[in-house]
């Protein structure tokens, strides 16, 4: 132990008569470690981490896909369910100890606290009352949703999040017991959840309020899928009994799923009943919940880290050579220690414990840089999100990591430059410097070279074919106009606009908008062009032969559409005059 505090004393007390030298290999280390740490935190938070509950290792996952939000009919691998099909697997799998269920779309709520003059806007989610035992999180302040609360004809409760109640009130303990009109429905508001509860699911904006499943035709009115038996838009999650086999659970859950589907009120009218023997549900490991972030994010993040690991590899073939550079430099002063008897195992460890001490500073420095990084990816990542439930402040996990790292890279740029110290000739300190001996770091050093060289084209080359795939991109034509495009997204029925009044309002609605000064076109649509997404069901042609198992993809539009997105009709003629009666049935337009 005496003789390591010696090598460190030693190694820094050289380090801190080349302040040049330690500056360039400092900022190096950093610049390599840093982007590794930066990285490795977002594959921890998005790839390792389970969900903040209790036992989170104990969740199974009802289906190994993610899908969202809407699905009807047959899904092959089922992911997503039916409110009567959550219920019926429930009572018929014994071996699931509580199975819980959530729903898929996080809808936006018009919240309003009684005494309040305006509403604020939240997002939501309807949860079974087995919810939060499910997942074993108790509450922070009042109570949570219990089985009682998730029935027909309970009064209707909420659940307020942490952050919400800490951003909007202050963690004021009166709102317990208050009253709130949320979406036009009057609530009471029982409970708060844990500080960093985020739910099931990490994603971005997670819910701010949480309610019984039993609500749900309350917020959808005639829209409602309560009792939907074809209409799935469930996740489920739960906890097996102990010695349970999650193989056999998976069999005997799909038996059960294709017994439901025999039952004819289960079954769509453009399902073939050939395709029931191919539904199966398997069960996944659900302790990192239904992760979205993981399924989008995993290649990229991966992608990252091996390209921030080839940084790092050239950061380190860049110390090394500055340390076989200094090492030429300072070669008559270990002459000199090895011809006053020093060891050549001594000589070793003190430019060892010079290198480590190198990496452990760029380390510290890299470890601060990443913090900033990881904020910075996460913000560009998620733009326009209020809250993303992802910490880049350092943890032990990524502390372990930035110390394992700057370790590693200390000892891999350190032994080369130590070993050829070592081999220094005592002789030549009796010599004197100017007499010229071969010098055995040329070798090393040009090799460093050339794998610097290999890399640094190998990442420029990636670089490069990254940058034309985001140019083409940029310049992909996917059929509309992109150019002065202003989006606005509605949502009456957070308002509490019923079915009946929505034909008025969305006519008022683009009247103004068409009138506004400045617009040439206005257009209401379920789903925007710019979205990706759209409604997908059984589609046919009336007088033709429907073709079980076949389904199309559609969008609810209204008449100025094709002009207000810029995609010229090529034949036939537009839309036809205003009629607003399809967009009441899902309450919602864009």
């Amino acid at each position: 132990m005496k003789t390591l505090l010696q090598d460190i004393r030693y190694a820094w007390r050289q380090l801190r008569k080349a302040p040049g030298f330690t500056a360039t290999a400092v900022i190096t280390l950093a610049l390599g470690i840093g982007a590794n740490t930066a990285i490795f935190t977002l594959v921890h938070e998005i790839l390792m981490k389970s969900l903040p509950v209790a036992d989170a290792k104990g969740l199974y996952r009802v289906g190994d896909t993610v899908d969202c939000c809407v699905e009807g009919g047959y899904e092959d691998d089922w992911t997503i369910f039916s409110y009567p099909l959550y219920q019926y697997l429930q009572a018929n799998t014994p071996e699931f100890q509580t199975l819980a269920a959530s729903q898929t779309n996080r809808p936006n709520l018009s919240v309003r606290r009684e005494g309040d003059k305006a509403a604020d806007s939240f997002s939501g989610e309807l949860v079974s009352g087995n919810f939060f035992s499910t997942l074993g999180v108790g509450p922070s302040a009042g109570r949570l949703i219990a089985p009682n609360d998730d029935q027909a004809g309970a009064a209707p409760v909420a659940v307020m999040s942490y952050r919400a109640w800490q951003n909007k009130y202050g963690l004021d303990r009166a709102v317990i017991g208050s009253h709130f009109t949320i979406n036009g429905i009057g609530m009471t508001l029982i409970g708060v959840a844990p500080p960093g509860f985020f739910g099931d699911r990490l994603e971005s904006d997670p819910p701010d309020f949480w309610m019984p499943i039993a609500q749900e035709p309350a917020f959808n009115r005639e829209n409602s899928m309560l009792h939907a038996t074809t209409t799935n838009w469930l996740y489920l999650i739960g906890r097996l009994r102990p010695g349970s086999n999650v193989e056999q659970v998976s069999t005997h859950m799909t038996a059960e799923l294709q017994q439901y589907l025999h039952q004819p009120e289960n079954q769509n009218h453009y399902s073939k009943l050939d395709d029931i023997p191919k539904q199966i549900i398997r069960i996944s490991p659900g302790s990192g919940g239904v992760n979205f972030m993981e399924e989008q994010a995993k290649q990229g993040l991966l992608f990252l880290l091996a390209i921030s690991s080839a940084i790092l590899l050239i950061a380190c073939a860049n110390v090394a050579n500055l340390l076989l550079a200094r090492g030429t430099a300072l070669k008559q002063r270990t002459s000199l220690l090895l011809a006053m008897g020093a060891s050549r195992g001594r000589i070793i460890r003190a430019r060892l414990t010079e290198s480590v001490m190198l990496a452990v500073m760029g380390g510290s420095a890299g470890l601060l840089l990443a913090y900033y990084a990881s904020r910075g990816m996460v913000a560009m990542a998620f733009r326009g999100a209020q809250y993303v439930p992802l910490s880049t402040a350092p943890s032990w996990p990524i502390l372990g990591f930035t110390f394992a790292v700057a370790l590693l890279t200390g000892i891999i740029f350190g032994v080369a430059p130590a070993w050829i110290a070592s081999k220094s000739d005592p002789a030549e300190a009796l010599r004197g410097a100017s007499r010229s001996t071969r010098d055995s770091s040329t070798l090393p050093q040009k090799s460093l070279v050339v794998l610097q060289a290999a890399l640094s084209l190998a990442l420029l080359t990636i670089a490069g074919l990254v940058t034309q795939s985001l140019r083409n991109l940029q310049g992909q034509d996917y059929g509309f106009a992109r150019e002065g495009r202003l989006l606005v997204m509605i949502s009456p029925d957070s308002a509490g606009y019923t079915a009946e009044r929505l034909p008025g309002l969305y006519q008022q609605i683009e009247d103004r908008f068409q009138h506004a000064p400045g617009v040439l076109h206005a257009s209401l649509s379920l789903y925007t062009a710019q979205q990706g997404n759209n409604w997908g069901e059984g589609v046919w042609v009336p007088g033709h032969q429907r073709v079980p198992g076949e389904s199309s993809s559609w969008d609810r539009v209204s008449t100025q559409y094709f002009e207000a997105i810029g995609t010229p009709v090529l034949r036939g003629r537009r839309l036809p005059g205003k009629r607003y009666r399809n967009f009441a049935a899902r309450g919602r337009g864009e």
